[in-house]
């Protein structure tokens, strides 16, 4: 799922930056915990590229009961991907920054440990900031910069799943004044395993 290079330079973000990894506290942590407490079934969590756990903080606060679960490579401690499957599976502002050639890799391993729903929050603009190390030296953080659309057509494609149900599709729009066309784009997709 992901380079022994890329994750070497993911590592040495994190180590480097104390707000790099946190953004879901700022784009997704309110309606993460809407939606797993929504959820009556939803007893565990796996916050896939969980970065600094800032969902961790939430769930400890909102609802203790939830089991969590963190992964990140960039991450020592949380690096290994866990077995098994989890009622809920989560990522914020993770897959934009995964290599393009293992997205579809990514999201089949992500899917493999869902056992009832899968949401994803997916930035779909330019990060503004460029890698300055590591094998994507001079690209934008943003590896993947696809819209809202693209997003739902991969989940499908690549997942490649009878019992994928794409139950939600929110493509969010604010306005910013450093992109071209003025806005900066985010996808909310939420995803159900049919059979449970």
């Amino acid at each position: 799922m992901i380079t022994d290079a890329y994750a070497a330079e993911l590592k040495a973000r994190h180590a480097s930056s104390p707000t790099w990894g946190a953004s879901t506290k700022k784009y997704g942590a309110g309606d993460f915990l809407a939606q797993i407490t929504g959820r009556a079934y939803v007893q565990s969590v796996l916050d896939f590229g969980a970065g600094k756990q800032e969902m961790r903080k939430f769930l400890e606060e909102h609802a203790p009961h939830i089991d969590y679960t963190a992964y990140d490579p960039g991450i020592p401690g949380i690096d290994n991907v866990p077995k098994g499957q989890f009622d809920m599976v989560i990522s914020c502002d993770v897959l934009e920054h995964v290599e393009p050639h293992l997205i579809d890799d990514t999201l089949r391993q992500m899917w493999s440990h869902v056992k009832y729903v899968m949401y994803n929050n997916i930035a779909c603009s330019p990060a503004r900031h460029d890698f300055t190390e590591g094998p994507y030296k001079g690209q934008d953080l943003h590896l993947i910069q696809e819209p809202t659309d693209w997003w739902y057509d991969k989940h499908i494609d690549a997942i490649n799943d009878p019992k994928l149900s794409i139950q939600e599709v929110r493509m969010i729009q604010r306005r910013h004044k450093s992109t071209p066309n003025g806005w900066r784009e985010r996808a909310h997709i939420i995803c159900e395993r049919l059979g449970n």
